[in-house]
């Protein structure tokens, strides 16, 4: 069961590399969650929500397998925890977990945005539409849910298994660690999958881990020697310093946008209705 992130659909280009990498293996069937409408997946959503609904979807469909593997990327970890915390376990028929740049604590990122919305007051709608034009609204449940800090528990009676790029800069360091729980970072293992959140999907050492703890029932040893660990651990939190600094500037600008608009009020007369008709649109 493959679950997607934020604004990801079941139609989208998301899991191509693992639904390639087990296309001519008869003894999986893959299924993306939110596929079934009994079972939708709304990905602007409140994760709650959708948490009940992927345990249910799981639990109507184990019966019918030897076994459940779910995999999980950036907010669908956060809906997979939650699905777990809503009574989800391995009598369910789930044997393995593994979360790709998963937000288990929440996510940095989602609570500059909604503190940066809240500073901004009226002018926030404007804010609004222009973060929806570039990425995502930061108004919506789902990433309202993504800046809470929830308390992520380590699951037993399954495998588990947490990966992450250092070059994520969505997805930080301490937003993605669970005490208890195998999590590895990695370098980028080509140029085409830098982008560390999104590439992490395509990256083909992380495709084979994905594969190796799936036929293993268990996450394959770290044989990874020191030094690669210690340079990809010191390049993964420079990166997360880096992506804070950035986030701050992102909201600075932000806040100073809406000061402006505060202040000459003449403009708002185009961009408040222009920003209204993007988000209606949406």
């Amino acid at each position: 069961m493959l679950v997607g992130g934020l604004g990801s659909n079941a139609d989208d280009a998301t899991w191509d590399a693992v639904l390639a990498r087990y296309r001519d293996d008869p003894r999986f069937e893959l299924r993306r969650f939110g596929a079934d409408p009994l079972y939708r997946y709304d990905t602007v959503g409140d994760i709650e929500s959708n948490a009940v609904r992927l345990r249910d979807e799981i639990r109507s469909r184990a019966p019918r397998y030897t076994a459940v593997h779910l995999v999980t990327h950036s907010m669908g970890g956060a809906v997979a925890d939650r699905a777990f915390a809503q009574g989800l376990s391995d009598r369910d028929g789930v044997r393995t977990y593994i979360a790709l740049a998963a937000p288990h604590n929440g996510a940095t990122a989602a609570r500059i945005a909604q503190t940066s919305l809240a500073l901004a007051g009226d002018e926030g709608t404007e804010l609004r539409a222009a973060a929806a034009a570039l990425v995502h609204d930061p108004a919506t449940p789902a990433v309202r849910d993504l800046a809470a800090r929830p308390v992520a528990l380590p699951t037993s009676g399954l495998a588990r298994l947490d990966l992450r790029l250092a070059t994520d800069l969505l997805v930080l360091g301490p937003d993605s660690r669970v005490r208890g729980v195998d999590s590895r970072t990695y370098l980028p293992s080509s140029f085409a999958t830098i982008e560390g959140h999104g590439g992490i999907l395509h990256d083909p050492a992380v495709i084979d881990l994905i594969a190796t703890t799936i036929a293993a029932g268990a996450p394959p040893p770290d044989t990874r020697g020191a030094v690669l660990r210690q340079a990809t651990d010191v390049a993964g939190r420079t990166l997360d310093e880096l992506a804070a600094v950035l986030f701050l500037a992102a909201a600075a600008l932000a806040l100073a946008l809406a000061q402006a608009l505060r202040i000459a009020r003449y403009p708002r007369l185009f961009t408040r209705p222009a920003a209204v008709r993007l988000l209606s649109d949406r």
